[in-house]
C-alpha cells in the first residue's frame, strides 16, 4: 500500500471519527425531541378533542332539554340526528332511566350494549362520565350528558372520533423523520467537510512525517495548516526535524573530524616508526652511498672510458642520488620541527627548481615555462624549504607524463599577505577517490612505478608549517594541478607555527 493510501485511510478514520462523535448527539438529540413532541403533542390534540368535546355536549344538553320535558321523542330524536352529524363525532347515544335505548346513530349501533353499561353507570354516580375507549377496533372519547326533569331521565352519550390523532402524529412524525434526517445529512456533510480540512488532513499528514522521520528522513517538514492547536503541533514538528537533522550533519563532522584526527594519529605513529627506523640506519646508509656516488662520478669523469661502461657509472650514481633523496625525505618528515627561515623569491626558486629537473624533462619530453608578471614575489619560507615544495610538485608532476607533456609554474600575489603557487600538468589527473589521501604519509597510487608516498606529504607538512595550505585545485582542462598558498614576508619559527594552528 503507497503512503498516500495510508495517509487517505488514516485521515478518513479520523475524519469519520469526529463526525461520529458530533452526529450521534444530534442523533440522541432529534430522538429526544421526538420523543417528547410526540408525547407533548398527543396530550395537546387530546385536551383540545376532550375541550371541543364537552362544548358539543353542551350542545347536546341544549338541544335534549326542551324535547325531554314536553316529552316530545320524535324531536328528541331528530335533534340527537341533526348533532350526531357534527365533525369527528362518530356518533351520539340517548338511553332511559333504566338503560334502555332511546335512540343510537349507526356508525356505534354495534356498541349500543357498551354505552347503555356506561348511562347507567352516569345515572347511578350522579356524575358525567368522560373517558377513552376503544370503539369498534377504533380509539374514541365518550362523554355522556344526563337530563332529568319531572321525573324523566335521559342520558346521552356523546362518541368522538380520535383515530384523527393517530394519523396527525404519524404525519408528524414523518415530516420530524424527514427534518432529522436533512438536519444530520447536512450536519454530517459540513462535519465531514470540516474535520478534514482542519483536523484530519493535517492530522494524516503529521502522523506520516512521523513516519518518515522513523525511517531516517530528517529532513522530513509538515504543512502548518488545520486547527491551531494541529499548527502549533506541526511548528514544533518541523523545528525538531530540523534541530534533529542540524544535530546528524553535527555528528557526521565530528565522525568525519575523530575519523581525520585518527588518520593522523596513524600518520604520526607511522612517522614516528620510520624516524626511528631512519635514525638508526640514516649514518649506517649516508656513508658508503657518498663513497659510491663520490667514487662513480669520479670515474666517470676520467677520460678513456667506452661509452657503455660511462653510462654504467652514470647509473650507479644516479640511482645513489635517488636512495639518498629518499633518505633525505624520511629525514625531513621525522625529523624534528625547525625554523623555516626568513623568507625567499619564489621566482628565483622555481627557476632553479626547473633548471634542476631540465635533465630529465628534456629526457620525458616535457616542456616547462614559468607564468610571472615580473613583479617581486617573497614568501615566508627559506629557499631549501621553498625548493622542497616546489622540487616535490614538480617532480610529481614529471613522473605523472612519462611519454611527454608540460609543466606551467604560475606565480601570483592573491592579495597583500598571501602568495599563491600553482604546479599544472597534462598528465592523466587525480581520480576522485585518490583525492582525498593523496596528502597522506606513504599512499601513492604510482607504487608499481617506485613512487614513495612522501613528496606530498612533505610539501603539504612545510607549507602547513609555515601557516599556509595546498590543495588540489580542479581546473577543467585535464591534468592535475596544485596550489600552495603561504604567507608572505618572513616566517615564524616552525614551532610558533604549529601553536598559532592549535590556538
Amino acid at each position: 500500500m503507497s503512503a498516500r493510501s495510508r495517509e487517505g485511510r488514516r485521515t478518513m478514520g479520523l475524519t469519520l471519527r469526529l463526525c461520529l462523535m458530533v452526529l450521534v448527539p444530534i442523533v440522541l438529540a432529534v430522538a429526544l425531541y421526538g420523543a417528547a413532541i410526540h408525547t407533548t403533542r398527543h396530550q395537546f390534540l387530546r385536551s383540545q378533542a376532550a375541550a371541543e368535546l364537552r362544548h358539543h355536549a353542551s350542545l347536546v344538553e341544549a338541544a335534549i332539554g326542551g324535547a325531554v320535558e314536553r316529552g316530545q321523542v320524535e324531536l328528541l330524536k331528530r335533534r340527537i340526528e341533526r348533532l350526531a352529524q357534527a365533525d369527528r363525532i362518530l356518533g351520539i347515544a340517548a338511553f332511559d332511566a333504566r338503560g334502555g335505548p332511546i335512540l343510537v346513530t349507526d356508525p356505534i349501533a354495534g356498541e349500543a350494549a357498551e354505552l347503555a353499561a356506561l348511562a347507567r353507570r352516569a345515572l347511578a354516580t350522579g356524575a358525567e362520565i368522560e373517558e377513552e375507549r376503544t370503539l369498534g377496533g377504533a380509539p374514541a372519547l365518550v362523554r355522556t350528558v344526563t337530563f332529568s326533569q319531572r321525573g324523566l331521565s335521559v342520558v346521552a352519550v356523546v362518541v368522538r372520533d380520535l383515530r384523527y390523532l393517530d394519523a396527525f402524529a404519524r404525519s408528524s412524525n414523518h415530516g420530524l423523520a424527514l427534518a432529522g434526517a436533512a438536519l444530520l445529512a447536512a450536519a454530517a456533510l459540513s462535519t465531514a467537510f470540516a474535520s478534514r480540512a482542519t483536523v484530519g488532513r493535517p492530522a494524516g499528514a503529521i502522523v506520516a512525517g512521523v513516519e518518515r522521520v522513523a525511517r531516517g528522513e530528517l529532513g522530513t517538514t509538515v504543512p502548518e495548516a488545520g486547527a491551531e492547536e494541529l499548527r502549533r503541533l506541526a511548528r514544533a514538528f518541523n523545528a525538531m526535524t530540523a534541530s534533529l537533522a542540524e544535530a546528524r550533519a553535527r555528528l557526521e563532522q565530528e565522525q568525519a573530524a575523530r575519523a581525520a584526527v585518527e588518520r593522523k594519529l596513524q600518520q604520526a605513529h607511522a612517522l614516528s616508526a620510520v624516524g626511528q627506523v631512519v635514525a638508526s640506519i640514516g649514518h649506517e646508509i649516508g656513508s658508503p652511498l657518498n663513497v659510491i656516488l663520490a667514487r662513480a662520478r669520479r670515474l666517470a669523469d676520467q677520460p678513456g672510458w667506452p661509452e657503455a661502461a660511462r653510462g654504467e657509472l652514470e647509473t650507479i650514481a644516479t640511482q645513489s642520488e635517488r636512495i639518498s633523496r629518499v633518505v633525505a625525505r624520511l629525514l625531513s618528515i621525522a625529523r624534528p620541527p625547525r625554523s623555516l627561515g626568513r623568507g625567499s623569491d619564489v621566482a628565483q626558486v622555481a627557476r632553479e627548481v626547473l633548471a634542476f629537473l631540465g635533465p630529465e624533462c628534456r629526457q620525458r619530453g616535457i616542456t616547462t615555462r614559468i607564468d610571472h608578471d615580473g613583479a617581486p614575489l617573497h614568501v615566508a619560507l627559506d629557499a631549501d624549504h621553498l625548493f622542497q615544495v616546489l622540487f616535490n610538485l614538480c617532480l610529481n608532476a614529471a613522473q605523472a607524463q612519462p611519454h611527454g607533456g608540460a609543466i606551467a609554474v604560475r606565480l601570483a600575489r592573491t592579495d597583500a599577505r598571501k602568495a599563491s603557487i600553482e604546479v599544472e600538468d597534462r598528465g592523466p589527473g587525480v581520480p576522485p577517490d585518490v583525492a582525498e589521501h593523496i596528502f597522506e604519509a606513504f599512499f601513492t597510487s604510482r607504487g608499481d612505478r617506485g613512487g614513495t608516498g612522501l613528496g606530498l606529504a612533505i610539501v603539504e607538512g612545510i607549507v602547513r608549517e609555515a601557516g599556509g595550505s595546498v590543495e588540489l585545485v580542479r581546473t577543467g582542462r585535464g591534468g592535475a594541478c596544485f596550489r600552495a598558498t603561504l604567507p608572505s614576508g618572513a616566517a615564524a619559527p616552525l614551532g610558533a607555527r604549529a601553536v598559532e594552528a592549535r590556538a
